[in-house]
């Protein structure tokens, strides 16, 4: 029998252990998580940094006549287990009852390749990673004479394996890796300093492709050389696809069924409503070969689904786990998540993205013909409200003339509502990027049509 079945059998025998003790047709699951890490930072040719992580727990919920219990151990025998479930227990005692704390009944997962795992993030020894970060400062170094200094150069990996039992009879396994690198130069001329940015991920790190990284962000830091601010007027936007994702990451937390139940999402009541323009179609994605937000199943074991959340600009759907889709009277979309066995699932996003339509950056910019163009926003997380839908984000990128970039920007503002910017988003092109954070958040090159551009001048 392979190991991980062994570890299945052992845990969903602990759950009905458990259960028997916590009695009153209790609920329980086991959530068990060993995850390793390495990050490598590199500066002035040398390793400014090189952490290795290795972490490994149990978390226990315990859900007792609606009444919700939640401990953890990071002794992943029975004896630590048997502790940790009698504080789980101790703990569900004196928790507010809520019919609502409901554990998913079994249902199959996706048996697919998902393409989520490679044993090359394991293989590869250190000294090889840390080469990477190294060969990625020195790659962007010599891009360009005036590209003086690299902040930081890095290299990261890391890969899982989650475990997860109740006693409804579900149990089953997974395991991913990841790796990413990221680099920010600083490009110098006649005494100013413009800083760029660019990265890339995957599941294997031979795949990471350094020569695109260092040219993208160094291309970035130059072309900001000589940035000004502008007159404030209102005009069409194109978003950079990097900068498009930040935005499917604001829309993301607004489509969180926890927010709109609480009342903290600005498209809260607006199920079935047009809330976008017709090229708008999001969609969260949890099945999506290769996505870093992919997983057979969610984190208390529903499956995972595509689901569409904004169709042809229609408000179709939330985001659920099966706290929320009780409350809401509806079904999970298998987006339970937790940062770690340290806590109990929430609800997050897997790969939530907007789908991709024709054209790449060049063939926007030429299309839109007059407007600006932006590469950068600065204060993501305290200019845009998900609660109220507000947008204040400060921003960099180039006036578009003529349908080319013309003179760089810097010290502009975007203003605005979100509803109104996805109500006026005109063009989708096909470059579909993802960002692997927050799950994973995806969008290609896109163009909003009446924005105010603040600025002075």
């Amino acid at each position: 029998m392979r190991r991980e079945e062994n570890v299945l059998d052992r845990m969903a025998e602990w759950c009905e252990e458990i259960a028997g003790r916590a009695g009153s047709r209790a609920d329980v699951e086991i959530y068990m998580q060993e995850s390793r890490g390495l990050q490598v930072r590199a500066f002035k040719g040398q390793v400014e940094e090189l952490r290795y992580s290795h972490g490994m727990g149990i978390g226990i919920r315990v859900i007792r006549e609606g009444r919700l219990g939640y401990a953890y151990t990071t002794e992943c025998d029975w004896q630590g287990v048997r502790r940790a479930s009698e504080e789980a227990i101790h703990n569900s005692r004196y928790s507010e009852p809520d019919e609502h704390n409901v554990m998913p009944e079994p249902e199959e997962v996706s048996q697919d390749e998902l393409n989520i795992y490679h044993p090359q993030v394991k293989e590869w020894e250190a000294s090889r990673k840390v080469e990477m970060a190294l060969e990625l400062e020195k790659l962007t170094l010599s891009f360009d004479s005036r590209i003086t200094k690299v902040e930081v150069a890095a290299y990261a990996d890391g890969d899982s394996e989650v475990f997860i039992a109740n006693s409804k009879g579900f149990k089953s396994w997974y395991q991913t890796s990841h790796c990413h690198c990221y680099v920010f130069p600083i490009a110098e001329d006649k005494g100013e300093a413009q800083t760029g940015f660019a990265f890339d991920a995957n599941v294997k790190p031979e795949s990471l492709d350094l020569e695109r990284v260092a040219r993208e962000a160094s291309e970035m830091a130059l072309s900001l050389l000589g940035a000004k601010s502008h007159p404030s007027f209102r005009t069409v936007v194109v978003l950079d696809r990097m900068v498009a994702a930040e935005f499917v990451g604001f829309l993301a937390s607004a489509l969180n069924a926890e927010a709109v139940l609480k009342g903290r999402s600005f498209l809260a009541g607006k199920e079935g409503e047009r809330v976008a323009g017709e090229l708008v179609n999001l969609v969260d994605d949890g099945l999506m070969r290769g996505g870093f937000g992919t997983r057979p199943f969610d984190d208390e074991g529903f499956p995972s689904l595509r689901k569409e959340l904004i169709k042809e600009g229609f408000l179709v759907s939330f985001l659920h786990n099966s706290y929320t889709a009780s409350r809401a009277g509806t079904k999970s979309t298998g987006n339970a998540s937790r940062s770690s066995f340290r806590e109990p699932p929430r609800v997050g996003a897997s790969n939530i993205y907007l789908l991709p339509m024709k054209g790449n950056r060049e063939d926007i910019i030429r299309q839109v013909q007059e407007g600006v163009f932006i590469n950068q926003l600065i204060g993501v997380h305290a200019g845009a409200n998900p609660v109220t839908g507000e947008i204040s984000l400060g921003a960099t990128g180039h006036r578009i003339r003529r349908g080319e970039l013309a003179e760089p920007l810097r010290e502009i503002t975007l203003a605005g509502n979100a509803l109104n910017f996805l109500k006026q988003v005109v063009i989708l092109g096909e470059d579909l990027l993802f960002l692997p954070f927050e799950g994973s958040l995806g969008a290609p090159t896109m163009a909003i049509e009446g924005v105010m551009v603040s600025g002075r001048g």
